[in-house]
């Protein structure tokens, strides 16, 4: 038997009887117990206490608190001691001497699978405090802008608030590892409250009131018995709570009845009429009197249990997914996070197209407004350079969407002006596509737009001449070796260009 953790009283009889029980299991299953490897963890014993487990177990004698299963097992709320370690073995998940061989799309998805996966087992168990949260946050945050745990602010060219959200909300999808905690825990509320099979069913579960508000406000009831259904909490009348139709008469329950009350002993003989105590003002009274409308219709179904829906997901069952989606309901949608991110393309392009949409890129605007090194203008006109410049409106590039959209035949793409805007230029450019066709051009936005990008580079850089054969030529090469590498739509797009008018 590995990883088992049994709680005994320290006295001679029990310690005999749990050895001679787990001797008789050893002999039915085959699975002996090596006391040799086991070690015992004295909970506030006396020196008799001591004395009597050293006497009757042959094995070690170790210090509590201790740790099982890589959690710390205590009586007491976890020390800053006991949770440090985790913050180390996030540090020591980085890659080291490989960080500077990563693109930044790469080091994202090292933050994502890797970084955030690290403390997942401790969120499901514990309340992590924000400290933790805090410190990881930054092992994180320093590695995707600087690829190495220490990094100054001025690296950081989004802010870790907004690449945290969901891709659809404009974030770069990293988890948010506090919510995750509280969407992680959530499933102890669902467990407890629709398996009882669970030992622990009975027991207090400790969670963030915030994490039990979003439960509470996730879970939709249908009333049979009534067994298993809060009678002042839960969400069994019309999809709400008694509470959300009479919050004052709810003022006027003892919260210990609030918390406990079924609706099956609320219903007998009216019950739930004695919980209501204190003087009764108009308004409590108005609201009892709903009340007692409404409740004196239920009919309770002794033969049939209660039903608990959990309203985020099309199964009606509960997902970490889902109650972690739902934390960013009414979070305003980013508009082209689709085309960004579902478009077949490599993932460092997709990362730099959703940089320069947020207009986070290092051009001469915006490191001439941090008073940093700066070239004068753009590398291809000469005018004042910003990314909507360089990316649209500049001479170079402009030729070279001419270029491209008159070889693939595509005149009904509106050509960019000096006061468009990148991100929506693309979505104007895309909705007069053909649909057949929109999915192709997309990637090929992309791909005319880091091309640009990198001939800008190369000029401010290296010193090389600003052509537009050079980018169209890199566009065909590159473009050949997308289309190689499975951009089917892309390839479907570009021959268009071979076929006859």
């Amino acid at each position: 038997m590995d990883d088992v953790v049994l709680f005994v009283r320290p006295s001679r009889s029990d310690l005999r009887l749990v050895k001679d029980i787990l001797e008789c299991f050893g002999h039915v299953s085959g699975l002996g117990c090596n006391l040799s490897k086991s070690s015992a963890a004295p909970i506030q014993c006396s020196a008799d206490d001591l004395a009597i487990i050293s006497g009757e177990l042959t094995c070690s004698v170790t210090n509590f608190p201790c740790t099982y299963l890589g959690l710390p097992l205590t009586i007491k709320k976890p020390t800053k001691s006991d949770l440090l370690p985790l913050v180390g073995k996030v540090a020591d998940k980085l890659p080291g001497w490989k960080a500077p061989l990563l693109s930044r799309a790469g080091q994202l998805v090292v933050v994502k699978v890797v970084l955030t996966a690290t403390p997942i087992h401790l969120m499901t168990a514990l309340d992590l405090p924000k400290w933790v949260f805090k410190s990881i946050d930054k092992i994180r945050r320093n590695f995707l802008w600087k690829g190495q745990e220490q990094a100054k602010g001025g690296n950081c060219l989004v802010s870790w608030t907004r690449v945290q959200r969901p891709l659809m909300y404009g974030g770069l999808g990293v988890h948010d590892l506090e919510r995750l905690g509280w969407a992680l825990r959530i499933r102890w509320l669902w467990l407890q409250k629709t398996d009882d099979s669970r030992p622990w069913k009975g027991l207090p579960v400790n969670v963030p009131m915030k994490a039990r508000a979003r439960f509470d406000a996730a879970v939709v009831t249908t009333v049979g018995n009534g067994v298993s259904t809060k009678f002042w909490t839960d969400r069994w009348i019309q999809g709400k709570t008694v509470a959300e139709l009479a919050p004052n008469l709810l003022k006027a329950i003892p919260k210990k009845l609030v918390r406990q009350r079924t609706v099956r002993q609320a219903l007998l003989n009216r019950v739930w009429v004695t919980d209501i105590q204190g003087a009764l003002m108009v308004q409590v009274l108005s609201e009892y009197l709903l009340i007692w409308e409404i409740v004196d219709g239920v009919t309770l179904q002794p033969g049939v249990q209660d039903q608990h829906l959990w309203k985020f997901s099309s199964t009606g069952s509960y997902s970490c997914k889902s109650a972690y989606a739902a934390m960013f309901f009414g979070t305003i949608k980013f508009t082209h996070w689709k085309r960004v991110w579902r478009s077949w393309a490599p993932s460092n392009c997709k990362f730099f197209v959703w940089l320069a949409i947020n207009n986070r890129c290092w051009t001469s605007d915006r490191l001439a407004k941090r008073g940093l090194p700066h070239h004068a203008a753009c590398p291809f006109c000469d005018q004042e350079e910003s990314i909507h410049h360089i990316l649209l409106s500049c001479v170079l590039t402009r030729e070279v969407w001419e270029s491209v959209l008159r070889m693939l035949r595509l005149d009904m793409v509106p050509r960019a002006t000096s006061s468009s805007r990148f991100g929506s230029w693309w979505s104007k450019t895309s909705a007069v596509v053909p649909k057949d066709l929109r999915k192709g051009f997309n990637s090929l936005f992309i791909l005319v737009t880091w091309e640009v990008w990198k001939h800008r580079n190369a000029c401010t850089f290296e010193g090389a001449h600003p052509l537009t054969q050079t980018v169209l030529g890199r566009v065909a090469e590159e473009g050949y070796l997308w289309c190689s590498a499975g951009a089917s739509k892309l390839q479907e797009l570009l021959l268009r260009s071979t076929a006859a008018p």
